[in-house]
């Protein structure tokens, strides 16, 4: 109930979509900054790659170097040099 009276909400005062859903939202600056909002957890990290679950599946990042440099509950920063990035769609 509640996730129906947000997205009419949304509606109403006109809200870009990425504001009301849960799914991810994923800023990259450049090849070496990135920052992810609406992460579920992190699956697996190291220097060359970087997984993330969220709502609508899992992200992937492929790399050198990268580095989790700041992890909050709602938001992580990656640092590196982002060479790929992925999707994986959630079964149902």
């Amino acid at each position: 109930m509640f996730k129906k009276l947000q997205t009419s909400v949304g509606d109403i005062l006109d809200f870009p979509p990425d504001v009301v859903a849960d799914g991810p939202k994923i800023t990259i600056t450049g090849r070496r900054k990135i920052l992810v909002e609406n992460y579920i957890s992190i699956v697996d990290f190291s220097e060359e790659e970087i997984r993330l679950e969220t709502a609508e599946g899992d992200v992937c990042f492929g790399g050198q170097g990268l580095v989790l440099k700041v992890i909050l509950a709602t938001e992580l920063r990656i640092e590196g040099e982002l060479s790929s990035l992925s999707f994986t769609s959630h079964k149902v």
